[in-house]
């Protein structure tokens, strides 16, 4: 009897080992297979190996439909993003013209009219808004469908400070209000011309809603990982529920409507900042003023970011003005 149990047990034993080593084989050549699949789908090389019912056939048909798909998507966007680019180069470059003789004529007008025609002044005004709203609506565009993109390189933060002040000193000094850039010597991961876009939207928004005899300043302070930039003005402020809608295109509060402006100064400072692995944050107190505090990175992004080219080709717009 007790031979009889052992030797059923030796069976079972060897039996199930049998079965444990051929599914823990099977095993292991199904989820080798899956491996080659997804390799080779990553690849762009994945091939139908086996045409039948089951259920690994099954899924190499559905993963080789979807990696064709994801192809053609591909590139069907990028032949839509090369027809957006030529469309924007060929509008930069087409109205270029027309709206400097515009311009030309217009100040040619005001000067022979001596400054005393109403209408002559329109013209002038009209054609500085047209400029303004082409130049905005072409570099969004741009920033948008991945045609310009920043690339970020350690440096010290003084040459952006000195080109702020010298671009919007004498705006800040015509409404009388007290523009106070720190000096410092730190340095963070940026791209300087770019940079300069995004803190000069932010500096005209502030000297803009800011009223005469208010305070705008600028102070740098280091973090760990982080440099911050705070840009704070003296205007008008804003409700804690309108904070976030600030950074979305063409945004515009009800109580500077009357302003010049087509709301997207904000959203391309941000876009620009966040492209460098920086972010930006703001704090408003309404009839108190604003903070933007601008964090930049102290060291230069991973390479992948900065691959992006942007070619400035015939009738490119200058980017140093303020679009907002």
């Amino acid at each position: 009897m007790i031979k009889t149990i052992v030797l059923v047990l030796a069976i079972a034993a060897v039996t199930g080992c049998f079965w444990y080593v051929y599914f823990y084989r099977k095993e292991r050549r199904l989820l080798g297979r899956l491996q080659d699949m997804v390799d080779q789908a990553s690849e762009g090389t994945l091939e139908r190996q086996e045409i039948s019912e089951s259920k690994v056939s099954a899924l190499e048909n559905s993963l080789k439909r979807y990696l064709d798909d994801t192809l053609l998507a591909g590139e069907n966007r990028q032949k839509q993003k090369e027809t957006i680019q030529g469309l924007i180069s060929d509008i930069s470059h087409q109205t270029l013209t027309p709206i400097s003789n515009l311009k030309i004529y217009g100040e040619l007008l005001r000067e022979e009219l001596g400054g005393q025609s109403e209408a002559a002044e329109i013209i002038w005004e009209q054609t500085e808004k047209l400029d303004f709203l082409i130049q905005s609506l072409v570099k969004l565009s741009r920033l948008e469908n991945g045609i310009i993109a920043v690339t970020p390189v350690t440096a010290e933060l003084s040459p952006l400070l000195s080109a702020i002040r010298q671009e919007y000193g004498a705006k800040a000094r015509e409404k009388n209000i007290c523009f106070d850039i720190c000096q410092t010597d730190l340095c963070a991961a940026f791209d300087l011309k770019w940079t300069i876009e995004a803190v000069g939207n932010i500096v005209d928004n502030g000297i803009k809603y800011t009223a005469p005899g208010g305070k705008l300043t600028i102070t740098v302070e280091a973090y760990s990982f982080f440099l911050r930039m705070d840009i704070a003005d003296t205007g008008t402020g804003m409700e804690e529920d309108e904070l976030p809608r600030i950074f979305t295109r063409f945004y515009r509060g009800l109580e500077v409507s009357e302003q010049p402006g087509v709301g997207i100064g904000l959203y391309l400072a941000r876009e620009i900042i966040q492209a460098q692995k920086g972010y930006i944050k703001v704090t408003s107190r309404k009839g108190k003023g604003s903070v933007f505090s601008v964090f930049l990175p102290k060291s230069e992004p991973e390479q992948s970011i900065n691959t992006v080219i942007f070619q400035k080709q015939d009738g490119d717009i200058p980017v140093i003005k303020s679009v907002l």
